[in-house]
């Protein structure tokens, strides 16, 4: 990776208060050197010394993943603060374990369990640029009915807003599982923008809400392409509600309307006895022969008069889906699942040193995708571009001036990428940054020799 990436790395660490200078010192070290080589384990990372080093400091009590994360938590509010507007979008995903057991954890068949809640800062451009994460928590998996579980979802709301953050300034974007009263009554009582899927057809103060949005009048149409779902690493439960599916183009139909939801008996007495809300309804009318139709009902805060501010609110939602990249760059980008810690408060301090290496990773891929014109040397320094060139040979070698999206294809062809297995995936990025950053540190040490000039270079 290029010295300008490691530089971003550190800054995203900079400030973090350890309670010790070393410790702090030992955070940079070890940032940069998990940027170089992110979905490495942790001994190909490191030297054997820095390697002891880095165990002694994922365990010590007086590391808290809160304090590794708050830099980068300031920095992205840093960058929310120059948009007008930004999209938060918040998820959950399961970090599993299957070899030796680690205190802590919950164990669920043969794999020993945690759960991390992230809420990820957008764009609300039209990119999808991942600005960083605001907030992170480690949960324990429990029923979805366990209250203080459920309760994630409004600590981070609380929690961003805590930072300075104008509620006027975010909207927040959650899937189905966020469906729960208390936390459309904080949000609605906050003054919160929000987008939130509903999972409940809860009981009106007239009928159901299906029944009302079945009745509500077609607003606006929308042609998307829906991406493909192998289904694979999936549960049963998840595959039923995200069947497999092939990668289509689906013609969907959008209508609105206004309820009013009374207060739910599991609700607690301090809650508004109602709620007006907006509700949204995106449906595919005729779908594929043999494909589940696709459709989306979902709460809102925001307007819905005009077929712009509905069609705003729908893609706004689909927004979301940004977030489930972010975990592929977490899990198999970085290596989460793979690390070899034996307690749960070693491994959500090794979460929290990722997460902001999960954040540039995708961001990389997303300039690739959002802006693939754009010069290389916006990702790569010149070394890096020669060295990539004389590496790759054949269709994916890079050309005279090269694009981010040249760099990138050809960066994964290092990684084993083939041009007809379709877009490279994390893994094969992050293999093919970790040759290209072998190859130009010999590079460098083989120009540092033939000119007299012994002395490494600063660690690559």
């Amino acid at each position: 990776m290029a010295t300008q990436e490691r530089e971003v790395i550190a800054e995203e660490f900079e400030g973090a208060q350890l309670g010790d200078g070393r410790r702090n010192a030992r955070l940079l070290r070890l940032a940069e050197s998990m940027a170089k080589k992110p979905d490495s384990s942790f001994p190909d990372a490191m030297s054997a010394a820095e390697l002891e080093a880095a165990y002694r400091f994922f365990s010590n009590v007086k590391v808290e993943p809160e304090a590794i994360l708050r830099p980068h938590i300031l920095q992205t509010v840093g960058r929310m603060a120059e948009e007008k507007v930004t999209l938060v979008a918040h998820d959950t995903t399961t970090v599993s374990f299957t070899s030796e057991a680690r205190e802590g954890l919950i164990s669920r068949g043969d794999k020993q369990q945690f759960l991390a809640h992230c809420s990820l800062a957008l764009r609300a451009d039209g990119t999808r640029q991942p600005l960083g994460i605001v907030a992170m928590s480690q949960h324990l998996p429990v029923t979805t009915s366990d209250k203080c579980l459920q309760e994630r979802w409004g600590d981070h709301v609380q929690a961003l807003h805590a930072l300075g953050v104008s509620v006027a300034s975010v909207i927040h974007l959650m899937d189905r599982e966020a469906d729960d009263y208390e936390l459309l009554d904080l949000l609605n009582g906050i003054g919160a923008r929000f987008v939130l899927r509903v999972q409940y057809n809860r009981a009106l103060e007239v009928g159901c809400l299906r029944d009302s949005l079945n009745q509500a009048r077609m607003q606006a149409e929308r042609e998307v392409v829906l991406s493909r779902r192998t289904g694979k690493g999936t549960g049963p439960k998840q595959r039923k509600i995200h069947p497999p599916r092939e990668e289509r183009i689906a013609q969907l139909a959008i209508a609105t309307c206004e309820v009013t939801i009374p207060r739910p008996r599991s609700a607690g007495k301090n809650t508004s006895e109602v709620l007006a809300l907006n509700v949204v309804r995106v449906w595919e009318p005729e779908p594929p022969e043999g494909q589940e139709p696709v459709e989306w009902l979902l709460y809102t805060s925001e307007p819905v008069d005009t077929p712009e501010q509905v069609l705003r609110v729908v893609d706004w939602y689909r927004a979301r889906w940004t977030i489930e990249e972010y975990f592929k760059a977490l899990k198999t980008g970085c290596g989460l699942e793979q690390r070899q810690l034996g307690d749960l408060h070693a491994l959500t301090n090794a979460l929290a040193l990722l997460v902001p290496i999960a954040w540039r990773l995708l961001l990389l891929k997303t300039e690739a995708r959002t802006k693939p014109t754009a010069p290389a040397n916006v990702l790569l320094d010149d070394q890096e571009i020669e060295v990539l060139r004389a590496a790759v040979v054949g269709r994916r070698r890079l050309p005279e001036d090269p694009t981010i999206l040249d760099a990138m294809l050809s960066i994964a062809s290092l990684g084993g990428h083939l041009k007809h297995n379709g877009p490279p995936g994390w893994q094969t990025l992050a293999r093919g940054y970790q040759t290209l950053r072998a190859l130009t540190m010999g590079w460098t040490l083989r120009c540092a020799a033939e000119t007299g000039i012994l002395a490494p270079p600063r660690d690559q």
